[in-house]
C-alpha cells in the first residue's frame, strides 16, 4: 500500500464563552476547508500553569487538516501561512496570551 506525505496543521484554540472565540474557530474552521478541502474539530479538556504556577483546568478546541504540502520541500509556505493563521488569531483575541499552532508531517496509506 504506498503511503502518500502531507503535513498535518493544528490550532489549539481556548473554549472560552466570549464570543470572538467561537467566531475565530468558525472563520478557521472555513478557511481550513476552503484552503485545504476540509478539517476536524475535537473539544478537549487540558490544564495550564498560570504565570504564578498554579495549575488550572482548560477546555480548548483544536482545529486540524491535513494539507498537501511536503514537509521538506514546502517549509517555507508553510511557515508563511502559520503566520497568517497566527496573526489573525492574535488580532481577533487581544487578551489571549497563546494561540498554539503546531505542524508536522503524517504519510496517509492509500
Amino acid at each position: 500500500m504506498p503511503l502518500s506525505e502531507k503535513v498535518r496543521i493544528e490550532i489549539f484554540i481556548p473554549n472560552s464563552l466570549d464570543s470572538a472565540y467561537r467566531r475565530l474557530l468558525e472563520e478557521l474552521a472555513t478557511e481550513l476547508s476552503y484552503a485545504f478541502g476540509g478539517c476536524t474539530e475535537i473539544a478537549a479538556l487540558g490544564k495550564y500553569r498560570s504565570l504564578d504556577g498554579l495549575i488550572f483546568p482548560d477546555q480548548i478546541n483544536i482545529l486540524f487538516s491535513d494539507i498537501p504540502l511536503l514537509w521538506e520541500r514546502d517549509r517555507l509556505t508553510l511557515g508563511q501561512y502559520i503566520d497568517w493563521v497566527k496573526q489573525a488569531a492574535e488580532r481577533t483575541l487581544e487578551r489571549e496570551e497563546v494561540v498554539l499552532i503546531s505542524a508536522y508531517p503524517v504519510c496517509h496509506g492509500g
